[in-house]
């Protein structure tokens, strides 16, 4: 089972869970069982079309992935961590 951890703003979709376990074989297939327990994460993840937010940033066993991460591939061992993307100017 992959390991999902959220944090920051984003805890109050996944009532205060910081670490969930869910399967997938790609990361879309991870985010879709994180949004079958919290369903208000889908809102959150993506937006109108679809595409993940350009808020967030995917890190894959600790390696930030790219622009369009949703089918990348993920196995038992691997933790993914969900961040808001910080901007400033």
């Amino acid at each position: 089972m992959t390991t999902v951890r959220v944090s920051g703003s984003m805890l109050r979709f996944t009532d205060y869970e910081s670490v969930l376990t869910v399967e997938g074989g790609t990361l879309r297939a991870a985010l879709d069982h994180v949004i079958a327990a919290h369903p208000a994460m889908a809102e959150v993840l993506y937006g109108r079309d679809g595409a993940l937010r350009r808020t967030f940033r995917v890190c894959l066993n600790g390696e930030v992935l790219g622009k369009d991460p949703l089918d990348t591939p993920i196995g038992p061992a691997d933790h993914v961590d969900l961040l808001l993307a910080i901007s400033g100017g």
